[in-house]
């Protein structure tokens, strides 16, 4: 995942998700090469629980995911209040009602414009 700064990932990944900060730590150039192709060092933080962990490169610029397609799915325990909490925080979501159902599938965004679907146990 990436982020254009450290306080939009702790905003989406502490606040929204509940997560707690686990690591600050800098990939250097050399593998940023192999992994990415990008001759840079990359700050990058891992936020996570017991169940759960995301590793998220921290740009310092204004650009955005430009993916539309790739996702993430995040299953939780209730749907309609994480839906309120997010938009409370202001993370865009997309709520569309599904066929012959009084349910709902549900996709968030976080500032950086990465995509999460949300999926209720």
């Amino acid at each position: 995942m990436g982020s254009n700064s450290e306080k939009d990932a702790d905003k989406f990944f502490i606040e929204l998700l509940g997560l707690q900060k686990t690591r600050s730590f800098t990939v250097p150039s050399d593998l940023m090469e192999k992994f990415f192709g990008l001759n840079l060092d990359q700050p990058a933080i891992r936020y996570g629980n017991n169940n759960l962990n995301f590793e998220v490169f921290i740009t310092e610029n204004m650009e955005k995911a430009k993916d539309v397609f790739t996702h993430t799915c995040i299953i939780i325990d209730n749907r309609d209040d994480f839906l309120n909490k997010a938009i409370s925080l202001g993370f865009p979501t997309i709520k569309v009602p599904r066929k012959a159902s009084d349910s709902y599938y549900l996709f968030v965004k976080d500032l950086f414009e990465n995509l999460y679907e949300i999926k209720e146990k």
